[in-house]
This record gives C-alpha cells, structure tokens and sequence, in this order.
C-alpha cells in the first residue's frame, strides 16, 4: 500500500498529468518530488542524481517528449531516441535504487492499427503495427512496457502501465503546432477570434474519433491504482467516443467563435477511432465523474484567465 511516509518521484512533474497529480499528492500528504523539462532525463549521469539525493520510495513515471499528430508525424527520430532515453535511463534508476513500485504512463495511441474499429483490450497492447503517423513514439512508449514486463517477470520491480485516453484539462500544452488536438483547437480558436477571422482550418476529414478524459478524473484512476499496487496494464477511459468534427463542434460553441470550420481531406486524419475496453477499471470500482462538455468548459475557461502563463513547448 501507498504509505503516507512514502517518498514519491514524479517525472514529468510539470507536464499536465504531472502537475495535476502533484497538486493531489501534496494535498494528500505525500512528500513528493517532482522533475521537469529543466532535469534532462536523456541523460543518465542527471537521471541517477536526483533518485541519489531525494532517494524515493515509490515513482510515477509520466516524463516523455509528447505532442500531436504534427509534431509526431514530423519529427520522429526526436520522438524515438528522446524517449527510449527517458524510459531507459529512469527504469534503470529505479533498479538501481531498489525503488518500491512504479506507476508507468503509457499512451493508447500505441495500439496495433489494425484494431482500430475493435475494442481495444489491454492484452492486444504489443501485437501488431501502430499508427504510421505516430509509430516512433509508440514504439518508444511500447519498449517501456517490454523493460518494466522483463523486469516484473524477474521479480526486480513491481509495475503499473497505464493507458490513457486522451487526457485533456488544465495546465495542458497549448502550444499551436505541438500539441494535442483539444488543447490544440481551444487555441485556434482563442487566437482566431482575437483576430477577428472568420474561418479555421482542421486537418483530417473530422471523422476520426477518441475517447477524451478530463484530467480530474485521470488522476482519481491513477490514485486508485497505485494506493492499492496494483499490478499489470490497465486502460484509463470513460468508454465514450467523440469525433474530431463534433468536438470541433463543441469547442466553437463554448468558445463563442461565430465563424466557419474547415476540414483539409488532404491532411492525415490519424488513426480512425480507438476504443479502450474499459472493464479492468469498472472491476476496481473507477469511473468517469465529468462530461466531454463540463471538462471542455472548465479547461476552455482556465485558458482564458490563465493565458499570460501557459505552457507552450
């Protein structure tokens, strides 16, 4: 069990998982440490340092190179090398450390590609080819599991690898070409309408859909997980699907932008839909507490009062 004395390291403590789960930690009691893109975990030396001075008991893994299908389609050897480095570097600290249990983020765009109008069970994670338009980071994301799965088999370290839905919500990149597609269009659209314009345009057909999950409850099936050690690989969804056309939908609404979308066929869609199986989590007793539209609400109104400070990478 996750003790209250336990010191706790999270990597990618600055990110929009890490901040938020750092924020519930500490209001929780823990005594926590978290590192940022300032702790260069590409390197080993730096990586090793900071498990030797705050000598943790527990690590949640979240640190990685992320963005959206832009930035994953166009700098992949980025994608690949900067995160095996990462991953690589902190699972050998924790051995090294003798660290108690790791909570290990992973990504569901990792999936085969051929599952992409099936259910996507836990099982299936590693059996097939990814999204081509994502595929260096998945495979990066993917090793990860393969080094915590050897490790565990060893009996070397105890593990959890979660897989998210797209995680949405407060303190997200919002960066206009590297992020992910909600942070992405609430930007456009803010910028756009400062702008006085009357058109955005969006990549893909609009057709491809996602299962989006409000940061908040992220963090509640994280907690969950990890006070208890649970062991293996659990996906993180609401079991609710979306398309990009009526999110983009939504987005323009809530934001008050009066003008036209279009959608440029001639772009990359990404992969066409995935559905996590949801069962795993529904058996601990987790599930979603806020909709698609009170999370877009919430996030769309701390953009707005929060944009002399947000992050952009």
């Amino acid at each position: 069990m996750l003790r209250k004395n336990s010191k706790i390291l999270v990597t990618g403590g600055t990110g929009l998982i890490g901040t938020n789960l750092v924020k519930r930690l500490a209001k929780d009691g823990f005594d926590v440490l978290a590192t940022g893109s300032k702790d260069d975990l590409r390197n080993s030396a730096k990586c090793n340092q900071i498990f030797k001075d705050y000598k943790p008991d527990v690590v949640f893994h979240l640190a990685a190179k992320v963005g959206g299908i832009y930035a994953n389609s166009n700098f992949k050897a980025d994608f690949y090398s900067d995160n095996v480095l990462i991953n690589t570097h902190v699972v050998n600290a924790c051995v090294a450390h003798e660290i108690e249990y790791v909570f290990a983020m992973g990504t569901g765009c990792a999936y085969p590609k051929r599952l992409e109008n099936r259910i996507l069970f836990e099982d299936d994670f590693l059996d097939g080819i990814p999204e081509f338009t994502n595929d260096a980071y998945a495979y990066a994301k993917r090793g990860l599991l393969v080094h915590l799965q050897a490790l565990s088999e060893a009996k070397i370290l105890k593990f959890v690898y979660g897989l998210p839905a797209n995680i949405y919500g407060p303190f997200d990149n919002f960066h206009p070409m590297n992020s992910h597609v909600i942070p992405g269009l609430i930007r456009r659209f803010s910028d756009t309408i400062q702008k006085g314009l009357n058109e955005i345009k969006i990549w893909g057909d609009g057709s491809a859909s996602r299962d989006f999950l409000f940061i908040d409850d992220c963090v509640e099936a994280i907690l969950m997980l990890t006070k208890s050690y649970k062991e293996g690989v659990f996906n993180i969804a609401t079991g609710n699907q979306i398309s990009i056309y009526e999110l983009a939908t939504k987005i323009k609404s809530l934001s008050g932008f009066k003008g036209h979308i279009t959608f440029d066929k001639n772009q990359p869609s990404g992969q066409l839909q995935r559905k996590p199986d949801t069962s795993k989590m529904a058996a601990l007793g987790w599930t979603n507490k806020i909709s698609i539209e009170d999370g877009l609400r919430k996030t769309i109104n701390w953009f707005e009062d929060n944009r002399d400070i947000i992050r952009e990478r």
